[in-house]
């Protein structure tokens, strides 16, 4: 296809001094003129328009006869028949003329008559000039039409003749004298649109003992196959591109609508600005950077491929999707994938949708495929969307080049039900037991996680030969996301908790305060706004049997955390949050917004911290000055948030916590029933459980963890492994002091 730089040509400097032909006004359009039928005829008219050119340049030459292969004379009729014999050149220059102006009134009449002329379009793309005009139409012959060709390589201007031109043979049948010729000389610079666009590509490169007139240009093979209407994917480039036209209505992507509305409109400007050619004004006076280039970032599942298929499918626009965190599993080089992927989207008219770009914006990335990017944004006069999960922390140079950053946050409760039911298939039906408020507020779903939800619940629904998705299968398919959802770090459990209200072993008071906290979380959630609870207690266990059904009272499932492990400030103790996908303390991963079930946010404080920390403790050392970034967390939190700690000795509280429960001991009796489980009721007197009681209030939990430790302490011993008041006494003086002041049977502390 390409010849090489030592390719030998016959023109000489004084043979680009030819007269050209003119470019003439064209006429009025209004007159009745013949419609191209399709686009080959066009090509055709094309064709005999080239011949007619080559033919004025032969004879402006002073061509007069050549010789064919066989060494035969050859005359000017004989290598265009059309022209008829002893034609002269002022004949020939009347008939390109006339061809001239007819085939643009053809194009004008037919392009208004609608009829898809994909040379012209072409060039209307690029806007071209007519000398830029005439170099594509020529070089496209040269590639495609065989008797073009032919006539080329008898015309002498080269002595090997390919798919392409050398710079000069073009100027010598283009431009009509000499101070032209070097004036047009800059449409074959590096800067010129031909270059720029994409337009041509060359053969061998400029050094300081070449000359630009024997470089050879050619019209590259995709810019070819457009204009004769293939627009069939053949190079291996995109084996990693991927091209659709997308079937993801807008009306189904659910955002904050002043969000959707303004990424809209700013698209719709643009594109309704690049087909009009009303943007021709801002390319030629910045020259680059007139694309429009667009940032999606936020967390993963909340519809940034979404909507950049949606964007494509309101305007009819082909998406071509290249995900660069594959790039460096690709053989091909990285900067050539980049420039068949915007040559392609330039000719289609296409949206380009680059995801994954996490490592571009961090610094991990390939410096070359962040540089290749960065040059082709600058040329690009497409749109652009690049797309990543992670924050974003924009060098100089791309923050420039992006004009619109969008972030797409977690949804909230409102747009949640939207989704649910935006994403339903309209041959599907909800049954009507299902309730979209109450699935929008129980799973903390993105966008991805509702649809996978919905999706798995209809497979399941049309397996059974059913056209109503259930409660029960929408309840399933969700609890499998929520289960996908698991904390990967190791300092969180979340769970359903099994404890309620009414089984909680304390004064009935406090059960009655603790089910009206469920209203007043109920109100305040409506409003936007937290709860949060500190609950002490002399037993740990209790506090959080307590926290968990106030939990279920709620709906809620459980995230809950060892506090001790939370405010631990060391480096190699930052993880990575699964939603920012950045690396954060433990304390702002648990407040971190999350996905999955609705949860209560239970800190639970073996050790007392809290205690030390108010009461002052110098053995806590930094941990004190976390109090201070825990109530900080807080007084934003909008969700429910429970501490369970020791009891405190100093109940002066800062004022994050709205309330403050401190558990008291269960009533005597309920004390009394529970040591009788262990030490059997006949085994044990009245009186000796009185004073056991008043001697040691305790908590139901503590009084099994004592029993055990009795129990465990009678086998060690060679007994019958069954506790005794002797042995739970000895145990209790071993975990607890005796009360100093012990309360009267039947009375509250």
């Amino acid at each position: 296809m390409n010849k090489p730089m030592s390719a030998q040509t016959t023109f000489a400097t004084s043979d680009q001094a030819g007269q050209v032909i003119p470019f003439f006004p064209q006429r009025d359009t209004n007159l009745q003129v013949a419609l191209f039928a399709d686009n080959l005829t066009h090509l055709q008219a094309l064709e005999q328009e080239a011949k007619l050119m080559l033919a004025v340049a032969m004879l402006r030459r002073g061509w007069n006869k050549g010789r064919d292969k066989h060494g035969q004379e050859e005359s000017l009729t004989s290598i265009f028949p059309f022209l008829g014999e002893d034609v002269g050149l002022e004949q020939v220059e009347e008939l390109l003329t006339k061809t001239f102006e007819e085939n643009r009134q053809r194009e004008n009449a037919s392009s208004q008559a609608g009829i898809a002329l994909n040379f012209v379009t072409f060039c209307e793309k690029w806007q071209l000039d007519r000398f830029e005009r005439t170099v594509v139409m020529l070089l496209l012959l040269q590639n495609t039409a065989p008797d073009f060709s032919a006539c080329f390589r008898k015309s002498g201007f080269e002595e090997h003749c390919d798919n392409g031109m050398e710079i000069g043979t073009l100027l010598t049948i283009i431009a009509p004298d000499l101070r032209q010729q070097l004036d047009c000389r800059r449409y074959f610079s590096i800067n010129s649109t031909l270059f720029r666009e994409r337009v041509l590509t060359q053969y061998g490169d400029i050094d300081g003992s070449s000359t630009i007139l024997r470089m050879s240009v050619y019209l590259h093979e995709r810019n070819v196959r457009y204009i004769l209407g293939d627009n069939n994917l053949y190079h291996h480039a995109f084996n990693f591109i991927k091209r659709e036209r997308s079937g993801v209505p807008l009306e189904q992507v659910v955002l904050p609508e002043k969000l959707k509305e303004d990424l809209v409109s700013s698209v719709e400007r643009f594109m309704a600005g690049r087909q009009a050619g009303a943007l021709a004004g801002l390319d030629q006076f910045f020259g680059y950077g007139t694309g429009l280039a667009i940032l999606f970032h936020g967390p993963s599942g909340t519809g940034k491929t979404m909507m950049a298929k949606g964007l494509a499918h309101y305007f009819s626009a082909p998406l071509l999707t290249l995900n660069l965190e594959d790039m460096s599993e690709m053989r091909m080089n990285e900067v050539d994938i980049l420039s068949f992927l915007f040559r392609e989207a330039a000719l289609m008219g296409a949206i380009v949708f680059l995801d994954e770009c996490d490592d571009i914006f961090s610094g991990r990335g390939n410096s070359k495929l962040s540089r290749a990017l960065l040059l082709e944004l600058e040329k690009s006069r497409c749109i652009t969307i690049l797309a990543t999960n992670r924050p974003v922390e924009l060098d100089p140079a791309m923050e420039r080049r992006l004009a619109l950053k969008i972030h797409f946050p977690l949804p909230d409760v409102f747009l949640r039900k939207r989704m649910w039911q935006a994403l339903m298939p309209d041959f599907l039906l909800y049954a009507d037991d299902v309730d979209l408020n109450s699935l929008a507020e129980r799973y903390f779903f993105t966008g991805g996680l509702i649809k996978n939800s919905i999706f798995m619940a209809s497979n399941a629904a049309i397996a059974a030969g059913q056209t109503v998705i259930t409660c029960e299968l929408l309840e399933q398919a969700a609890s499998q996301q929520s289960v996908s959802l698991s904390d990967t770090n190791g300092i969180c459990q979340i769970y359903t908790p099994k404890s309620s209200l009414d089984a909680l072993p304390l004064h009935q008071i406090q059960k009655e305060q603790l089910c009206n906290t469920t209203r007043a979380w109920q109100r305040l959630k409506t409003e936007g706004l937290g709860l949060n609870l500190l609950i002490s207690s002399t037993d740990v266990i209790t506090g959080i049997k307590a926290a968990e059904a106030l939990a279920t009272a709620c709906g809620l499932k459980v995230r809950c955390f060892d506090y001790g492990r939370v405010v631990s400030m060391a480096e190699d103790n930052k993880m990575v949050d699964p939603v920012s996908q950045r690396k954060i303390y433990p304390m702002q991963y648990a407040f971190s917004n999350g996905t999955g079930d609705a949860a209560m946010l239970l800190f639970v404080d073996h050790e007392g911290l809290v205690d030390k920390i108010l009461s002052g403790d110098e053995d806590v050392g930094g941990k004190g000055l976390l109090l201070s970034d825990l109530t900080g967390h807080l007084r934003k939190y909008s969700g429910l948030f429970c501490m369970v700690t020791t009891k405190l000795q100093n109940t002066s509280l800062p004022v994050e916590f709205n309330l403050h429960y401190q558990l008291e001991y269960p009533p005597e009796e309920l004390q009394m029933r529970q040591w009788e489980l262990y030490l059997g009721d006949k085994a044990v007197s009245d009186d000796q459980l009185v004073s056991l009681v008043e001697s040691y209030p305790m908590h139901t939990a503590e009084i099994d963890f004592i029993a055990r430790q009795a129990a465990t302490q009678s086998i060690i011993k060679g007994m019958n492994g069954k506790p005794t008041i002797k042995s739970i006494r000895e145990v209790i003086g071993r975990y607890r002091q005796k009360r100093s002041m012990p309360v009267l049977f039947g009375g509250t502390r």
